[in-house]
C-alpha cells in the first residue's frame, strides 16, 4: 500500500473508534492551525535553514550542517512517536532508502520527544537513518513549524494517557505540525511540505520524484 492509503485506513479507524466529540475537537485544532497563518511565516524554497545543535538518540550533540554528506538531506519534522500516523510515515521512507540514496539523498527525522523516546522511536520502526531530538524545538520555532496546543486537545491528550510535558520534557505543551524540508550543501531550502492535518502527509515517492527534477 502507498503511504496515502495506510493513512486513509488509519483515520478511518480512528474515525470508528473515537467519539465524535473528541475528533471534533482535533479536526478543529487543525481548522485553527490553517486560520492562524502557520505556514504562510513558516521558512519557504529560497531560505535557509539556521545551523542548530541537535540530540542523537546516544545523547551526543550534532549540528544541522554535519549531518549533510549528500546533495540534499531531507529533513522529516514529526510529531513524536506516540503518533500513529508519524510512525507509519517513518517506516514508509525507511522502505524507500534505498530509493533516496541513488539520488544522493540522505533523511533525517526530528522531533521534540526526549532522548529516550527518540530511541524507542528508532527502535520499533526500525529506522536505520537518524532520528534526532531538537530540544524544546528550537529548530522548528526558528523554522515556524510549532504551534501551542490549546486547552481542549491537551485535555484530550491526557485522557488517552499521553502527558506532553514528560513526551517533550518541557511544560510547553508544543508540537509541530509535520513538515518535509529538502535542503542542499548549502544549507538552502530546496523543497517544502507544510501540512496543518496531520493525518495527510507527503507521498515518499512524489519526493523522489521531485528530487530528480532539483
Amino acid at each position: 500500500m502507498t503511504l496515502k492509503e495506510q493513512l486513509k485506513h488509519m483515520k478511518n479507524a480512528s474515525i470508528e473508534r473515537m467519539p465524535h466529540a473528541i475528533m471534533k475537537v482535533f479536526t478543529d485544532s487543525i481548522y485553527d492551525l490553517k486560520k492562524n497563518n502557520l505556514k504562510e511565516n513558516a521558512l519557504k524554497v529560497g531560505n535557509c535553514i539556521p545551523d542548530i545543535n541537535l540530540k542523537n538518540i546516544d545523547g551526543s550533540t550534532v549540528l544541522l550542517s554535519d549531518l549533510i554528506e549528500k546533495d540534499y538531506l531531507v529533513l522529516n519534522f514529526y510529531r513524536g512517536g506516540w503518533c500513529p500516523y508519524c510512525n507509519i510515515e517513518l517506516r514508509e521512507y525507511e522502505r524507500l532508502l534505498k530509493n533516496f540514496d541513488e539520488l544522493n539523498t540522505s533523511i533525517v527525522g526530528i522531533s521534540s520527544e526526549t532522548i529516550e523516546l527518540a530511541n524507542n522511536t528508532t527502535k520499533k520502526n526500525t529506522l536505520s537513518f537518524p532520528v534526532l531530538t531538537d530540544v524544546n524545538a528550537k529548530l522548528m520555532k526558528e523554522i515556524g513549524i510549532v504551534f501551542k496546543v490549546n486547552e481542549a486537545s491537551k485535555k484530550e491528550f491526557e485522557n488517552f494517557g499521553m502527558d506532553l510535558s514528560t513526551i517533550n520534557g518541557n511544560s510547553n505543551f508544543e508540537l509541530p505540525v509535520p513538515a518535509v524540508y529538502v535542503i542542499n550543501l548549502k544549507m538552502e531550502v530546496m523543497y517544502v511540505h507544510f501540512e496543518e492535518d496531520y493525518m495527510t502527509r507527503l507521498e515518499p515517492t512524489e519526493l523522489l520524484t521531485i528530487l530528480k527534477t532539483l
